[in-house]
């Protein structure tokens, strides 16, 4: 069994890097979408510094399609993510992250979304919001929602 912290229960929700590269992404049909659920909702809604890298990473990559150079990605990351609360790995975060990777049979790639988690539960944080529902539904303590399914598009 995972032991949270004894940390008040934030009512907050973790931002999944996805919806950042939406709202960077001028080019992409979710962009508005993206961008509209981000000021929306910026006052219950925070990020990891994990996600800030996984969107750089996507946003400078030479795959990606309209890819941006570093200096212009990290201004419009910064500038994104500006006003929401910002989650860093606590002391147990490792220890958490290893239970979820005991429990949930993690492997591979697979191992980073448990680290985001373990993240998010070692602030308090107990829900995320992203389009990956895929991702993160093996993980029974975590609630998810999706900004882009219309009944979700507002933690209000």
């Amino acid at each position: 069994m995972i032991q949270f912290v004894n940390l008040p229960s934030q009512n907050l929700t973790l931002v999944d890097s996805n919806i950042l590269i939406y709202s960077l992404s001028s080019n992409s049909e979710k962009c508005t979408q993206a961008q509209e659920f981000l000021q929306n909702n910026q006052l219950s809604l925070c990020v990891a510094q994990q996600n800030i890298f996984e969107t750089l990473r996507v946003l400078t990559h030479p795959n990606t399609p309209h890819s941006l150079a570093k200096t212009v990605a990290i201004k419009d990351v910064t500038l994104v993510t500006q006003h929401l609360k910002m989650l860093c790995p606590q002391p147990e975060t490792k220890h958490v992250a290893l239970e979820l990777i005991r429990k949930y049979k993690i492997i591979g790639s697979k191992i980073f979304d448990a680290y985001l988690v373990a993240t998010a539960f070692s602030n308090g944080v107990t829900t995320i919001a992203t389009e990956n529902e895929k991702d993160f539904k093996i993980f029974d303590e975590l609630k998810i929602m999706n900004p882009f399914v219309p009944k979700n598009s507002s933690l209000a």
